[in-house]
């Protein structure tokens, strides 16, 4: 595991310096400060140019580059004086320098290779790359652990110069890509429950870094944690479209199909980026939708279309355009009584978008047959194999069937139909999570409130009849009853549940009804069918216009 306390190399002499990190001194087995930041700046080049001679113009534009003062030599000296002070505690005043060496040229400091962690940590990082020649995985893991095991902060931490932050950026580069092979061999050798913990903190600090992001995907598809990896990907694919405006690279995208397929390409030692090949194409989804159940009488949707219908589909059309376009996941509610011809208007839709969906329609039916609305758990195994995902691969847990299922979404250009739909409860875990899909639901219920929708609301059936004779004209479930025609059976029903409540249960209307539950469900199912019943939420019942 990475972190914890640092192995600090020991040298000869009993100096060590810690610059993976702010800088510190151990002399002679004690802690000593290493002075003010621009002295720290001389002792880094001096240590990090092991052992050879650096001149005073190179030690200045070291420490200050263009900024150098008039006095930046004789500065110079005053550091070097202080650090000799610190070094060679014991030495005479005029007694010969043994550690740090200088004239009037410049400045060399000798100390033991060994006692610099900079420089150990690059020796065990060499020492690692000829482990991974020799197909050692587990000598290269450990040796990456020592040499990771080495870091305290980012290095040099505070200190100023050219010098400093070229060091930085270099060592950084260098640590990044020793963390991720230790992580690559890591897997290899099956630790997928160690890494985890570090990763996730990784792809925090980190969260463009899509190379670190597809070992945690493996670590976590290692642990049987498919739903969180497939997570991962979904958030990278939504992070890289909001910082940067692009999609996830080749590479993230085919590991992320290939794990889909529960096919991950192994770790390479080097952790060269897996490649785009066998990448399963997703299965083909099922039909659109279901033949449409016929009607009384000829329906909008069969033959041309009513100028109306018309009108809803090419406002449709435009605002799943636009949705798309602002980089959102438009959502576009069609709502009518049943026979309005909400399913054919919806099929008519979906072929007219088909080009701006180039990965297909999915088609779901959310109708139960009765006041109890089908749930999400068997809706999300439906949509899964249709994308392709094997039934086996399938999480019997929904939260979790629900993250696959925006996963495997995830940089795909989908229209999902959800036909029959009754509450925002039953819709919620069926939306997309990343832009690039939209998502197109028919109900019965104007009452049906989904977070940013828009509402299109087909007119009532098309076949409608004229009122029956000796119908009330200013009772409003006498007029919606006589509007649609209702058999005498049905009307009555209308009549008595608009008397009683804004909102009744499947009990309440029973109790109105005299009736048994059964029959009270199929009663208002059938006055929903009609107009003449509105269904703000699964079993609840409210006469249309009714707040």
């Amino acid at each position: 595991m990475l972190g914890g306390n640092p192995a600090v190399p020991r040298g000869g002499d009993g100096h060590r310096f810690r610059l993976l990190g702010p800088v510190r001194m151990v002399l002679g087995g004690a802690a000593v400060r290493p002075g003010p930041p621009r002295q720290q700046a001389v002792l880094a080049v001096l240590l990090l140019r092991r052992r050879r001679p650096v001149t005073v113009d190179e030690l200045v534009a070291a420490v200050w580059g263009d900024d150098a003062p008039a006095r930046a030599a004789g500065n110079l000296r005053t550091y070097a004086w202080g650090l000799r002070t610190l070094l060679e505690p014991g030495r005479a005043a005029r007694g010969p320098a043994r550690v740090l060496l200088g004239d009037g040229r410049g400045y060399a400091l000798h100390t033991a290779p060994d006692s610099v962690d900079a420089l150990r940590f690059e020796q065990q990082v060499e020492a690692a790359r000829q482990a991974r020649g020799r197909g050692d995985t587990a000598a290269e893991h450990a040796l990456l652990a020592d040499a990771l095991g080495l870091w305290t902060g980012d290095a040099l931490a505070g200190v100023p110069g050219p010098f400093a932050e070229e060091e930085r950026v270099r060592l950084g580069a260098l640590r990044a890509a020793a963390r991720k092979r230790y992580f690559a061999c890591a897997l290899r050798l099956r630790l997928h429950h160690a890494v985890i913990p570090e990763l996730t903190s990784l792809t925090r600090e980190f969260p463009l870094d899509e190379e670190m992001r597809a070992l945690l995907m493996r670590a976590l598809h290692g642990c049987g944690r498919q739903a969180e990896a497939f997570t991962v990907f979904a958030d990278t694919h939504r992070i890289l479209g909001e910082e940067l405006g692009v999609a996830p690279c080749a590479e993230l995208t085919a590991l992320h199909s290939r794990l889909l397929a529960h096919d991950p390409p192994p770790v390479a030692p080097d952790h060269r980026p897996p490649a785009p090949a066998r990448t399963p194409s997703p299965s083909p989804a099922p039909p659109l939708l279901p033949p449409p159940a016929p009607s009384p009488a000829p329906s909008p949707a069969h033959g041309a279309l009513t100028e109306a219908a018309q009108r809803a589909l090419a406002r449709v059309e435009r605002l799943l355009a636009e949705g798309v376009d602002r980089g959102v996941v438009p959502v576009v509610t069609i709502t009518g009584p049943g026979g309005a011809g909400k399913t054919e208007l919806a099929a008519r839709i979906a072929d007219r978008v088909a080009r701006r969906f180039p990965d297909g329609p999915l088609f779901a039916d959310l109708r139960a047959g009765g006041p109890v609305p089908a749930g999400p758990g068997p809706v999300l195994a439906h949509l899964l194999r249709a994308l392709g995902i094997p039934p086996a691969r399938i999480p019997a847990d929904p939260d979790q069937r629900a993250a696959l299922y925006r996963s495997a979404l995830a940089g795909r250009r989908v229209l999902v139909v959800l036909d029959g739909a009754r509450d925002a409860a039953q819709v919620l875990p069926l939306l997309p999570g990343t832009p690039g899909s939209a998502v197109l639901v028919t109900t019965r219920s104007r009452a049906l409130a989904l977070p940013g929708a828009a509402l299109v609301e087909l007119a009532a059936r098309p076949y409608a009849g004229e009122p029956f004779a000796g119908e009330v004209a200013d009772d409003p479930a006498a007029d919606a009853s006589g509007r649609e025609g209702l058999p005498p059976e049905l009307a009555r029903a209308a009549r008595l549940l608009a008397r009683h409540g804004t909102d009744l249960s499947v009990d309440a209307v029973a109790a109105v009804l005299d009736t048994g539950r059964e029959s009270a469900a199929r009663i208002a199912e059938a006055l929903v069918d009609a107009g003449a019943l509105d269904t703000p939420a699964a079993g609840s019942y409210r006469s249309p216009g009714r707040p």
